[in-house]
Formats: structure tokens, sequence, C-alpha cells
């Protein structure tokens, strides 16, 4: 896709056919960018704003034609100028430049404004990932004629008073171009369908990483007889129903730039990483990957089951982590730890072979699990993935992501994703890191009292709790099987796909949430 973001300063020899002008809760005339136009201009774009009862509030959009020397100008309501911040830039610039898109023009300019402040490389990331992930479609299965109904902003101008500044801010758009990217292939995962990508897939997907990353990036695949061999039992439980065999992924990056005691555990030959108090710290990201979710033979009603190839959101964003990974200039952008990513890919589908409720399970750890409920299957794979982390790896942060429960959308909606964890510490740092991204999070109570919940009068646990609570009832499942790491739970059930309307970064289907804001945690100290 031909896109571009260009820096410039002074006068442009042809102007672009669109200008974004952000106007905040106040009169039009204190809007110092506002300044470029005549004063006849500008008595006109005041009488059309009072006409349209465009006040400046937060994502108002107002579009208005043939203001020279434009084709049109856009104005974007950006509140209360006190209130004002990068992560509300990104989304209202997005909202202008999702309605350029919808008017069909191809080029727009945005001048520098003092509030957008002068942390040059974040604002360069901040618009970069807007344009992009603005610009996002899933039309790998429309035909030739609809691909040309699909309008693209293809230029997009950012205008700044003088020269000295653009150098910072283009090596911002080039680390937002990356991250967009990585985000582009977590959205385009999982907006395929069942029928394409499957757990072999995933493996595909690990592999083209690998071979992009010129050597940072290893990957290796345990398949069902060294899953058996270990004794991943919850695993391989979900996947028997499936004619097509699971997958356990394992994506390493050393970071030998600044750890050089760091061991891939070789398929096959599963051994323990050691750790020495000289290493860097080491986090490990799991991604529920289940590319499809039938209910096993808890079966799901068809209209439950028809979004089911959203199951894999998780592991696809881990994918997408580490397709950033390999591209990132570690001079430039030094991660500050070793990453391990592990997705535990298979389908649970019904079956002579399939699951039965009822069934125990055994997990790595050794625990049992009766499985009463077979659609309270991704807890199962996750059970074994936390154990193999903590056993072989030793991670001193796990932190996984699936789409688990329909309880937490009762409890936050579709937009806001559940965390639980149970660290302070890297509770706190990672809430910061997702508010800087301006992604939607709430932290939810690992509440002790509702294991009794859990509790089985054959096994060790039941696979699933009551009627209420349970999104933390899942969430405290999660947790019998991280004995003593720092760990932290996502639900992203909701926030993994967008249902509603298409709005600021998002657009219809995948969202990809949680690249972004892992990203910028490991690029944290």
């Amino acid at each position: 896709m031909d896109l571009k973001i260009r820096v410039v300063t002074g006068t442009l020899p042809i102007q672009p056919e669109t200008a974004i002008f952000f106007s905040f809760e106040e009169k039009l005339e204190k809007n110092q960018s506002l300044n470029f136009f005549d004063k006849l201009q500008l008595e006109r774009i005041k009488q059309i704003t009072q006409k349209k009862d465009f006040q400046g509030k937060e994502k108002q959009i107002l579009m208005i034609e043939n203001i020279a020397p434009y084709q049109s100008i856009v104005l974007v309501g950006a509140g209360k100028r006190s209130d004002f911040n990068l992560v509300k830039f990104k989304k209202f610039l997005a909202l202008a430049i999702k309605k350029i898109i919808g008017e069909k023009y191809n080029s727009a300019i945005l001048r520098y404004f003092e509030q957008l402040g002068k942390n040059w490389v974040q604002l360069g990331k901040t618009i970069a990932e807007a344009f992009y992930l603005s610009n996002y479609y899933f039309d790998f299965y429309k035909s030739s004629e609809e691909k040309k109904k699909l309008h693209h902003l293809r230029e997009f101008i950012f205008s700044v008073p003088n020269g000295n500044q653009i150098k910072k801010i283009e090596e911002g758009i080039n680390l937002g171009q990356i991250i967009s990217q990585g985000v582009y292939l977590t959205r385009d995962l999982v907006n395929f369908p069942a029928s394409q990508v499957h757990p072999e897939t995933l493996v595909e997907e690990a592999f083209k990483i690998e071979k992009a990353s010129r050597g940072k990036i290893q990957v290796e695949i345990l398949d069902e007889d060294e899953c058996q061999r270990l004794g991943m039992g919850a695993f391989l439980g979900v996947s028997q129903g499936s004619e097509r065999k699971p997958k356990f992924i394992i994506l390493h990056y050393p970071n030998r730039s600044l750890n050089s005691d760091s061991l891939t555990p070789r398929a096959g030959k599963i051994r323990s990483v050691g750790i020495s108090s000289s290493r860097i710290p080491r986090i490990c990201l799991i991604g529920k990957s289940i590319t499809f979710d039938s209910g096993g033979l808890s079966l799901k009603p068809s209209e439950a089951m028809e979004a089911m190839k959203i199951d894999m959101a998780g592991g696809a964003a881990v994918l997408g982590v580490f397709q950033i990974l390999t591209q990132l200039d570690e001079k430039i952008y030094p991660v500050n730890y070793e990453i391990y990513g592990i997705l535990p890919a298979c389908e649970n589908m019904p079956s002579g072979k399939a699951l039965k409720p009822g069934d125990v399970l055994q997990a790595l750890n050794g625990k049992t699990i009766e499985v009463l409920n077979t659609d309270a299957e991704g807890r199962l794979t996750l059970a074994d993935a936390l154990c193999f982390a903590e056993k072989h790896l030793k991670p001193d942060l796990i932190i996984d992501l699936a789409t688990l429960t329909g309880a937490c959308m009762v409890a936050l909606g579709r937009e806001i994703t559940g965390l639980f964890g149970n660290n302070k510490k890297w509770l706190e740092k990672f809430k910061k890191s997702v508010k800087e991204e301006g992604e939607e999070l709430w932290e939810l109570p690992l509440y002790q009292d509702y294991k009794r919940m859990l509790e089985s009068d054959i096994a060790d646990y039941k696979n699933v709790g009551g009627r209420y609570g349970g999104a933390i009832t899942a969430a405290l499942f999660l947790e019998n099987f991280v004995s003593k790491t720092a760990w932290l739970h996502l639900d992203i059930a909701g926030s993994a796909y967008n249902w509603d309307k298409i709005e600021d970064i998002r657009s219809k289907g995948a969202t990809g949430w949680g690249v972004t804001s892992i990203i910028n945690f490991l690029l944290k100290k």
C-alpha cells in the first residue's frame, strides 16, 4: 500500500487537497492555527461553525468545502485546552482522517500547534499510528470492483515551524509505522475466517517472523507427541476433538544486545533455562490461540459461534509484537527485556474423540481438572502454557492475553479489557503503559474467596465456577497454575474485536488490542 507521511517546513509548491485544524472549546478567534486564513475566510468559517453548532467539543468533526487554498478543511473538536494530550490527539486525528477518507480526498496537511508539545519522537509516533491505523481495511475477500470503492488517504503532511525538529519527528514516524505493521498483522490474522487460519497457519506466521528477523528471533514448535511427553494434558484435552493437530509455538527474542546469558529450549530436548544474577529481566507473553471455538460438546448456539474465529486474538497479538521486535533498531529503540512468546494453538471441535463434560485432565504441574463445560477451554490451554513458562523459561513476569470470558464483556462492555494480576509493581507499570497508548483497561480483583466455586469433588479443580463473577473465577483458575511468578492476565474478550461503528484508529473487525501497549511497556526500563 502506497501511503506516506511527509514532514515539511515553509511554503509548499502544491497545496494538499484538505487541511486539518484542531479547535478547542473557546472562541474561534483564539485558535492561532486559523490565522493562516485572511479575515474574509475566517468570517466564513465562523459563520458556518455557528450554523452547524460546532463548539470545539471533543470528537466534533466539521468539514467545510472550498476554503482557499484547499478544496476543504476539517475542524476537529479538541475539547478543553487544559485537558488535551497526545492520547486524545491520536484519537481525534484518526477521526479526522476517517472523515477525509470518507470524502475520498487523497492528501491532507496538519500544522504544528503548541498543545502538541515538544516530545518530537512521541509526536511522530502518534501521527504515524493515527494515519496508518485509520487507513486499515481487511479487503482480502472483496472483488476488484469492491476494492476500488475502498478509499485511502494516500499522503499526510505535517508542517513544522522550522527544520530543527524534522529528524526526531521522522524517527518517531518510523517507529509508529513499524508498530502499525504489527497491528496490521494481528488484525489480519483475526479477521481471516477459521477455514484459513489453523494451528499450522500460526506456525507458518511464526517462521515468517523468524526469517525476517535475521537471527534476532528464534522459533520452536512442540508437536502433539512432545506435549504429551511433557505432560500437557489440559492443552491436549482441548485439541483432541479436532482433525487438526495442536501446535505449541514458542518464540524467543534473546536480546543479545543486552543479554549473553540466554538459552532457547529446543523441540524434543526441552530443558529449563538457567538464571543468573547478571541477566536482564525476562518476560513471557502468552496468547490464547484457539483458531476456532465451537464450544466442543458443550456446543455454542449458532449466534455465539459466528465470530469464534477471533478466539486466537491473544496469539495474534503476540505474533504482532514479535513482528515489531524484528524491525526495531535496538540502537535507537532499546528493548529492556529478554522476551518469550507462547501460542498454545489448537481448535476446539466436537467429534467422537472430543473431550466430554465430566472428564478429568491433568495439567503439566500435576494438578487435575474436572471439565464440566468444554466451552471453558481457553483456560485449559493457558493452564499448561503458564506451567510451561514457569517451569522451563523461568520468567520474571508472565503476561497472558485471552478472549476468555463473555462475563468480562458483561462487566466492562466491548471496549474495555479486564486486567488481573498478582504483583502490584508490575500491575502499575503495565497500567501506565496502556494509559499512554490510549487503550482502555480496568483492573478487576482476584477475590480469593471465589476460589471455593472452583472446588471439585473428584479432582483438584473444576474448570468453571458459578453463574456470577465469571471473569474473576476464570482468572482465579489460571492463578492456580502460576505458583510464584509475577503474572498479569488480560481478558480481551470484548476489546479484541470492534463490533460496532468505525471510530478513530479502530476499523470494523479486529482491533489488535494490546500490541501498542505491550510494545510501549517493553520499551520502558
